[in-house]
């Protein structure tokens, strides 16, 4: 007898697997976040330090990993967000933990495993980067490659992957405990010291050439992948500047952990395809008010900088007047300017929208000067086949009395 797929115990083994890696992603980076209070930081303070994004990302990867896995359990890139996610999850955790169990916080405990977690933190943080930086972009969205061509990128990511990683835990064993915390003590071979920032500029440079596999698969992509492409890359044009001056104080850790929740955003909408929004719709008017609001800020600023120094003086304070007066140009400006930004941005990124709205503007001119019914009824029906571009089109006139 054939036991259906469905009902042999052994298929149920990956999504169990994967939801129990989830779940243990998720009990450790809410123990960080506890761990951390505990050491006094706040959730502000873990922004600032750069912990937040590794935790949220430890929250978020395994769930979108497990999903992908509850519908499609061979998809590699849902395993390696699962094991990313988990990595980050352990490196998170053993960083707050470690300072607690060694004594070093201002608690002065002392706790089992504080030698163990203060190795951990030397090593358990690349894989989770390797992957988000390299995998993510190379096999999204359908875990595959685009072709056998890109096979020598994904092993050089396994090598940026495997390679720092072992060098980093072997190399750290020996000097675990308190002076990997504190940075005091033993100094580790040059070869493990410079291993993180090898395979963080390796995961870079792979990251780009990946950037170009995905560009190419988006050119030979049906309109499904395409979308799902376009949510991911919407995502990450978003996370990218906010993401360039992560030490900049004050405001830099906080733009930088907006842009990972905008490029997770990205990445959970584009693979599991959800069509609440047309992404060309959100893009354009992206365009349209980010330059709008460049334009009519500059506009402003130029306009109650001119008027003060003209009738104010330079160095003292501009007259309440020249700021009433620049509100009301810029309130004046603001419909013309938006309908002049959206017919460029049309033109430019939408031109099939573009097109349609001028042949219903040409169509308009040629209605009220028609006085051929034939010829009316003829025009029309070429103005809905260019514009609405149905599978077929008909025009019924009800006769005159």
């Amino acid at each position: 007898m054939t036991i259906p797929a469905q009902q042999r115990p052994w298929t149920r083994v990956p999504t169990s697997l994967a939801w129990a890696l989830c779940i243990l992603s998720a009990i450790l980076a809410l123990a960080s976040v506890a761990l951390a209070s505990f050491n006094g930081e706040n959730l502000l303070e873990l922004v600032a330090n750069h912990y937040a994004i590794g935790i949220l990302n430890a929250l978020v990867l395994p769930l979108i990993g497990a999903l992908i896995v509850v519908g499609d359990r061979r998809h590699l890139l849902a395993w390696l967000l699962i094991v990313g996610g988990v990595f980050l999850a352990v490196y998170n955790f053993a960083a707050q933990y470690a300072p607690l169990a060694l004594g070093l916080t201002w608690r002065r405990l002392s706790l089992p495993g504080g030698d163990l977690a203060s190795w951990l933190t030397g090593w358990t943080n690349v894989p989770g980067i390797v992957i988000l930086a390299v995998f993510v972009i190379l096999l999204f969205p359908d875990g595959r490659l685009p072709s056998r061509r890109w096979r020598p990128v994904a092993w050089a990511g396994a090598v940026v992957l495997v390679v720092p990683t072992a060098i980093l835990a072997v190399g750290y064993w020996p000097l675990r405990g308190p002076q990997l915390i504190t940075e005091e003590g033993s100094v580790p071979p040059p070869v493990v010291g410079v291993m993180f920032w090898t395979a963080f500029q390796g995961a870079l440079l792979l990251g780009a050439i990946s950037v170009v596999a995905l560009v190419l698969r988006f050119r030979r992509a049906g309109a499904v992948q395409r979308q799902q492409i376009k949510w991911f890359a919407y995502g990450a044009a978003l996370s990218i500047p906010l993401s360039l001056f992560p030490e900049a104080r004050p405001w830099g850790p906080y733009l930088e952990f907006l842009g990972t929740v905008l490029l997770l955003a990205g990445l959970g909408i584009g693979i599991f395809r959800y069509r609440l929004w047309d992404i060309d719709r959100l893009v354009n008017r992206t365009l349209v008010y980010g330059l709008l609001t460049a334009i009519l800020g500059a506009v402003y600023v130029g306009l109650v900088l001119v008027l003060g120094q003209l009738f104010g003086g330079i160095g003292t304070e501009t007259p309440s007047w020249a700021v009433a007066g620049a509100t009301l140009a810029v309130a004046a400006l603001f419909q013309p300017a938006r309908r002049r930004i959206q017919q460029t941005v049309d033109r430019r990124f939408n031109r099939r929208k573009y097109n349609a709205a001028k042949t219903i503007e040409a169509f308009s001119i040629r209605l009220r000067d028609q006085v051929d019914l034939d010829t009316l009824s003829a025009e029309l029906l070429a103005a809905v086949n260019q514009t609405m571009q149905p599978a077929s089109a008909s025009l019924w006139l009800r006769p005159s009395a």
